[in-house]
């Protein structure tokens, strides 16, 4: 088990962040249930083979993620799962290494469709000529990698592709979020790796996005990374999750 292998192997030099790591995905992936107290202190040092000032270091670290809270006398708690800061760039990389949720995938997926459109028509906008270029660039990354069957190559150009369009919508929080949109796109290919969908089927659609945009055709941007998005969900097998889950 992952888990147990990186709790064995903490060493002294890295010894903080290992710690914080493996705590963090024992929650993340629920050994250590939200409402639940984490073991005493003692039982935590002996089991980790870590120091009181070790453990407590990595518990405010923890506590700042939004994944614990400690109490005088009582213990630390972990908190409920919609106070955890998921969109923690750490958070997020950590959880790649666990078995990826189709919850939050969509759940991703679904704040994208809220961004990505508006920052499309954004970049279709104010996108200057060197901003358009990185795009473009990126998109023939993508056809190369393509033509190529290296699918690794390919998630990383459309991960480029995706980062430099919100950059090019000269919008200081779009352009904020283009990591948190980076590893989400990560965390999305994880899940359409394990379901043996092929990537690739996507280029078209990106590249009708970058002629909206090279065209200047704000609405057309827009609808057209709408579609993308959409076609995403139903690529991944998301669209039948039931109604009461996606709420």
């Amino acid at each position: 088990m992952a888990i147990a292998e990186a709790t064995r192997t903490l060493v002294k030099p890295r010894v903080h962040q290992q710690l914080v790591k493996t705590l963090a995905q024992r929650i993340l992936s629920q050994e250590f249930k939200p409402g639940t107290l984490l073991p005493p202190e003692p039982e935590l040092c002996e089991t980790l083979k870590i120091s009181r000032s070790a453990l407590r270091e990595a518990i405010k670290v923890l506590s700042g993620k939004g994944l614990v809270t400690p109490r005088p006398r009582t213990g630390t708690v972990v908190r409920p799962r919609d106070e955890w800061n998921l969109l923690d760039p750490e958070l997020l990389a950590w959880s790649m290494e666990l078995e990826p949720s189709a919850e939050f995938v969509l759940s991703l997926i679904e704040a994208r469709q809220v961004i990505e459109p508006a920052a499309a028509r954004f970049a279709a906008l104010r996108a200057a000529e060197n901003d358009i270029a990185v795009i473009e660039s990126a998109y023939e990354r993508m056809s190369e990698a393509l033509a190529a069957l290296d699918f690794d190559a390919f998630n990383e150009a459309d991960i480029d592709f995706h980062k430099a369009l919100l950059r090019a919508s000269h919008n200081v929080v779009f352009q904020k979020l283009s990591t948190m949109i980076g590893a989400a796109l990560a965390y999305s290919f994880r899940l359409t790796i394990q379901r043996a969908r092929e990537p690739g089927a996507s280029l078209p659609n990106h590249g009708e996005v970058l002629e909206r945009i090279r065209l200047r055709d704000a609405d057309g941007a827009y609808a057209s990374m709408a579609r993308l998005l959409d076609i995403a969900i139903v690529d991944l097998g998301l669209s039948s999750i039931p109604p009461r889950i996606r709420r």
